[in-house]
């Protein structure tokens, strides 16, 4: 252990000559405590709201969408199946086709989505799960409802009561124009996926949907990866594979929208959080050249020792920064404590009802302790030009 580094340390925890500077002192650590608790409980918010979105994402949205490119070839047909089967990759994947409807039902006009999937949908997406309580009407498109949005007083009248639903479909022209498609349907049982869609789409086969659409082929292909497969390389492959027709689209793109808001406010964050370290770093400051002030009969004894002008200003560097890193790591575990209690006990709720959301993560502590270091460091260095004056003036008194 160096000398000065000793000495820092019984400077630190030895007695003061006034209680003002203890108090002084004991403020600078809270000052810096609060900072690096505050940054980090917010850091640790962020990487929660992150961690919550992956998740609806990954509940709602397959690892892998194929679709076409060019919109003149909007449907694809069953050769591509071929090319992607020998992929050991890949666990699971289904044919859709998704279309805007509207729905006109007891007086009441709906807009949903109405998607057909084949049989493969369930293995692709694992929540999704259909329950039949009719048998087929082979007049009818039938349907699948979500089972959170019908109380089941009124799912008995509307199982038994056929309505009309119209979506969207191109003519077979060089043009693609967009019509209106009319047709009968009847539901033929319910779904459960999750509260979000079951109020948004409606379910079909995809066989049935084909037929009213007088179409052979599908809109897109969804993909389920192997769990510790990488979905980049797997995105690759399919790309080598199939070549440049295609749009092939990862989940994690499906969010980049959102991964950039959550960055740029994550980036004004750090900024507002810097300069609030900067602001209660003045109370560090005025503690160290409050202590070299109470120590001033030690520092000119050291230098009449020998000791360097360095050596003396490194004492009370070291003091400064374990004066920073008391308040560092004693905020951050604070902000750990009340993150691991939220994330048990869920104490804290958005409108008493979501739980706020709360991930403790390393590259979030890291930047914390690194941002409070270094702001600590930068004062620390700053606070030792003083002590050349304090020696000279005390030197020819």
């Amino acid at each position: 252990m160096n000398i000065y580094f000793y000495i820092s340390i019984r400077y630190f925890f030895s007695k003061k000559k006034t209680n003002l500077v203890n108090i002084i002192v004991f403020l600078s650590i809270l000052s810096i405590s609060v900072s690096a608790f505050s940054l980090s409980t917010i850091l640790f918010v962020f990487s929660g709201l992150e961690n919550l979105n992956e998740k609806f994402h990954k509940t709602h949205y397959p690892d892998i969408t194929i679709s076409c490119l060019n919109e003149k070839n909007f449907f694809i047909n069953d050769s591509i199946i071929k090319k992607i089967v020998p992929i050991q990759e890949i666990m699971a994947f289904s044919k859709t086709i998704e279309r805007k409807a509207f729905l006109h039902y007891n007086n009441h006009e709906y807009f949903v989505l109405l998607k057909g999937v084949d049989v493969g949908y369930e293995k692709v997406m694992k929540k999704f799960r259909k329950i039949n309580l009719k048998n087929n009407k082979f007049d009818y498109l039938n349907v699948y409802i979500g089972g959170r949005i019908v109380p089941p007083m009124l799912l008995y009248h509307i199982i038994n009561q056929p309505f009309q639903i119209l979506f969207f479909d191109s003519k077979k022209d060089k043009k693609k124009t967009l019509f209106f498609m009319k047709k009968k349907v009847f539901i033929k049982g319910i779904f459960h996926f999750s509260p979000k869609m079951d109020i948004k789409y409606l379910f079909c086969d995809l066989s049935e949907l084909q037929n009213v659409m007088k179409q052979k082929g599908f809109q897109t292909l969804e993909i389920k990866a192997h769990d510790k497969v990488n979905i980049d390389n797997l995105k690759n492959i399919l790309m080598k594979k199939l070549g440049s027709k295609f749009n092939i689209r990862t989940r994690v793109e499906r969010e980049k929208g959102f991964h950039k808001v959550l960055n740029t406010e994550k980036i004004f964050i750090y900024f507002l959080f810097i300069l609030i370290t900067l602001i209660t770093g003045f109370n560090l400051f005025s503690a160290i050249c409050i202590l070299q002030l109470d120590k001033i009969k030690e520092i000119f004894t050291l230098w009449s020792m020998g000791f360097s002008l360095y050596r003396i200003k490194m004492i009370f560097f070291y003091i400064g920064f374990m004066i920073t890193t008391f308040g560092c790591f004693s905020g951050l575990f604070i902000s750990y404590i009340i993150s691991l209690i939220q994330e048990k006990y869920k104490i804290f709720k958005i409108e008493k009802k979501i739980p706020f959301p709360v991930k403790i993560t390393i590259e979030d502590s890291y930047m914390v302790v690194c941002v409070i270091l270094i702001i600590g460091s930068i004062i620390s260095f700053y606070s030792l030009k003083r002590i050349n004056n304090m020696i000279y003036s005390n030197y020819y008194k």
